[in-house]
């Protein structure tokens, strides 16, 4: 068994959601950013030094409890933001503005959104509003948020608008003149193809929800909610699991160098400042909340309540498997196999890694058959026990096929290049 051995991807300047390989709807109210592919002379622990964060969005999040998550749905949006800035004033906090615009992009909510709370809840001028999003957010948001204060402004406040817009991007071209790697990344492990690679990016959200195409299958690493602070067969359980993806995941002696439509990817939410150290290590535990109570939500649109209060509630880890490269999949009918690894006991856990990491068949990649493949695997296990009982668990007890699993007709077709 080989050391998968990190590639660094490090992240270019911010793009628009809508700029994504995945046809979306182009304000969901999400965040932006974007992130590009650097191959790296020299292992990851020779180059990267602790980072600086590239936007508030990653000192929020480096804060912890400090942050605040706040909701995609505008009508809630606006309560929340409106009743921060009341906070905000009655408590005389220090430049509440630049606070409340980091914990905005923090949320994954979408810039031109965060601007019409911030100047509907009556936060600050529209000028200094203008300016601090576009500051934090740099060029790719200008449009958006430009846009949005004049719908608002009127045509009287053009003036205005305009140099706040051009104060802002002065303020956020110095910022990324001046800083290094971001605070968080998402590290991939290929089964086949490549060795692993770390990808990182300046809006976190752009981390799982534009992942990088081309795999057949995408399984994204969320922990559980008491991750911070694991008991008994929990610790054991973490460890073991993020030991057998570091150590038996690994490329083919023959890399190619690019993603493979045959290759199944996990994709471990990370610490980019810590590649070095074990796996487990390296994970970086507020990251996976905003990815679990992202998911969470999309389940609950979707009716799935009792998947979504696994996530909120379980110890994990929980492997999201998907066909396309992001973080819910793009819409309803998108088929998706979520695992609940909460109470698997430790020495199982080499089978069901072994069950994702095997090669896909091409002729079944981006097909639900890729999906329904990896669930037969499971179900074919010897035993699945729930925690220390050896009684077979039920299927649904723990693994659960989402979305249209009534067809096997093609769903998404990775790129190929």
């Amino acid at each position: 068994m080989n050391i998968a051995r990190p590639w660094i991807l490090l992240a270019l300047p911010l793009m628009l959601l809508g700029c994504s390989a995945m046809q979306r709807a182009p304000e969901p109210g999400l965040a932006v950013g974007a992130a590009a592919a650097l191959e790296a002379p020299k292992p990851p622990s020779a180059q990267l030094s602790a980072p600086r964060a590239v936007a508030d969005s990653a000192q929020a999040l480096q804060q912890g409890p400090g942050a605040y998550l706040y909701s995609h749905d505008p009508r809630q949006l606006a309560q929340e933001v409106t009743r921060a800035c009341e906070e905000a004033r009655h408590s005389g906090a220090q430049d509440p503005l630049r606070s409340l615009v980091a914990d905005l992009y923090f949320s994954g909510v979408h810039p031109g959104a965060a601007t019409e709370a911030l100047i509907r809840g009556n936060c600050a001028d529209s000028s200094a509003i203008v300016e601090e999003v576009i500051a934090q957010g740099g060029r790719e948001v200008l449009d958006s948020v430009v846009s949005r204060a004049r719908m608002l402004g009127g045509q009287g406040a053009n003036g205005r608008i305009e140099s706040a817009a051009a104060a802002g991007l002065a303020a956020a071209e110095r910022t990324l003149s001046t800083q290094e790697l971001p605070a968080y990344g998402m590290l991939y492990f290929p089964s086949l193809g490549e060795n692993s690679k770390l990808v990182t990016a300046i809006a976190l959200n752009r981390l799982y929800e534009d992942a990088v195409p081309g795999y057949g299958i995408y399984t994204f690493v969320l922990l559980g909610r008491d991750f911070r602070a694991p008991s008994g067969e929990d610790v054991a359980r973490y460890g073991e699991f993020f030991r057998m993806i570091e150590t038996y995941v690994s490329a083919t002696d023959e890399e190619t160098g690019a993603p493979s439509v045959e290759a199944h990817a996990f994709l471990v939410p990370i610490n980019p400042e810590r590649i070095g150290s074990p796996l487990i290590d390296q994970t970086a535990f507020d990251l996976s909340e905003v990815m679990r109570r992202h998911l969470a939500q999309a389940l609950r649109h979707d009716g799935d309540s009792a998947v979504a209060s696994r996530l909120e509630k379980g110890a994990g880890p929980f492997l999201i498997a998907t066909l396309e490269p992001r973080l819910p999949p793009s819409h309803h009918g998108s088929a998706w196999l979520v695992t609940d690894l909460s109470r698997v006991a430790p020495e199982r856990l080499y089978g069901i890694v072994d069950a994702f990491d095997r090669p896909i068949p091409a002729e079944t990649s981006g097909r639900l058959e890729s999906l329904s493949a990896i669930r037969e695997r499971l179900l074919r296990l010897p035993t699945q026990p729930v925690g220390n009982s050896e009684v077979k668990a039920d299927a649904s007890d723990w693994i659960f096929m989402l979305g249209d699993v009534t067809g096997a007709q093609a769903l998404y077709r990775p790129a190929l290049s």
